[in-house]
């Protein structure tokens, strides 16, 4: 008996119960009596079992049937909503974050969307999506102009992204790499002024002269903080900078007001550890620069007051060369600031050395020019006056 035809029969609890008797019987062969009753039994539930399991397939195939159409018809309705919500999803992710709808404004009654949108969705939806669309096109609006505005920036750029570039330098006071910036060599010289600061054209490098390091907060013009500090007096430094706290960020573009905080810093560690009147000078000449492409006079006047009161006190009591400049340049400083500054007389004084001085006609012609220059002005403007 095959397999199938067994399972078949055991569906029957009365073939069950022959088969039961038939294997009670233990090891020996069944009657014939046994096996003839089980023949009949099986012809008779043969027919009958594959009437019903017809009957059973024919059943399960319609149900099938209605549950697939009802499916389809549910699917149908259900991807129409899908649809409609994943269009408005979509619409909202364009929307910046900060931009909420204004749900009050939306309507709770369920009427017809209008065009665009799937039937069986509410007027509620059609106000969200109109909301939503009006969102993205205000936003999309802002975009463009934002992005207009940053290239007509970029076109127009006069700062740091033209004229200089970031790089990495140690700080003699505490040893670690800091971010600095160096300004580019291809500057426009427009103008200079009797004091030789030079007008460039977009451009003021005068606000980067001062390195800072972004550790430890000390800061001194480029020349002196890329020059090996002698130990003790890197040692003082260190000492006064582990308490005062004096560390700025890095900041690749500067303003004029942070420009002069960093040569304000920087004259401070030149009281502190190194006692050079011109060094001090100098810085207060490049902070009187500042304030002049500023175009702020009073704060420029008072730069000048410090720069010549130091540098006149540097003639009097360094030798020269100090760093790069001689004594001839530093004469002509002095006398050109006090000549800004119209005190002609200390200015005649410091300008008749030079002009005396016929050795440099030759070793200095173009200095020597620009003082007798000035000189001349001056003593017409007196004898006019």
């Amino acid at each position: 008996m095959q397999k199938e035809e067994l399972l078949q029969l055991l569906h029957d609890p009365d073939i069950c119960h022959e088969i039961f008797l038939i294997v009670k019987n233990g090891g020996s062969p069944a009657s014939a009596a046994d096996l003839n009753k089980l023949a009949a039994l099986k012809k008779q539930i043969k027919p009958s079992a594959a009437k019903a399991a017809g009957g059973d397939a024919e059943k399960l195939a319609a149900i099938k049937n209605i549950l697939h159409k009802k499916a389809e018809e549910e699917s149908k309705k259900a991807q129409g909503v899908a649809d409609a919500y994943a269009t408005m999803d979509a619409l909202s992710k364009e929307i910046s974050p900060d931009k909420g709808l204004d749900m009050s404004k939306v309507k709770d009654e369920d009427e017809d969307a209008g065009p665009g949108v799937p039937s069986g969705v509410g007027g509620a939806f059609a106000d969200k999506l109109a909301l939503l669309r009006s969102q993205v096109n205000k936003t999309n609006e802002e975009r463009a102009a934002k992005a207009k505005a940053a290239e007509e920036k970029k076109a127009t750029a006069s700062g740091a992204e033209k004229y200089t570039f970031v790089l990495e330098r140690p700080c003699p006071v505490c040893g670690q790499n800091t971010h600095v910036v160096k300004c580019k060599s291809r500057l426009i010289a427009e103008t200079t002024d009797l004091d030789l600061c030079i007008h460039y054209k977009d451009f003021n490098p005068y606000l980067y002269r001062v390195w800072a390091c972004e550790h430890c907060g000390y800061a001194a013009d480029e020349q002196k903080f890329i020059r090996r500090m002698p130990e003790k007096t890197q040692e003082k430094l260190r000492e006064f900078l582990n308490s005062a706290n004096l560390a700025l960020p890095f900041v690749e573009e500067r303003t004029s007001e942070q420009a002069v905080q960093y040569l304000e810093m920087a004259i401070l560690f030149n009281e502190l550890a190194d006692p050079s009147p011109n060094r001090r000078a100098n810085l207060y000449l490049i902070m009187a620069w500042i304030h002049r492409y500023d175009g702020n006079a009073e704060k420029e006047r008072a730069a000048l007051d410090k720069a010549a009161e130091l540098f006149d006190l540097s003639l009097d009591t360094e030798n020269y060369p100090v760093d790069k400049m001689s004594d001839t340049m530093a004469t002509y400083l002095t006398g050109a600031i006090h000549v800004m500054r119209k005190d002609y007389d200390k200015a005649t004084k410091h300008l008749s050395r030079i002009i005396s001085n016929q050795a440099l006609r030759t070793s200095a012609p173009k200095l020597f020019e620009m003082a007798r220059d000035m000189w001349q002005e001056i003593k017409t403007a007196k004898e006019k006056g």
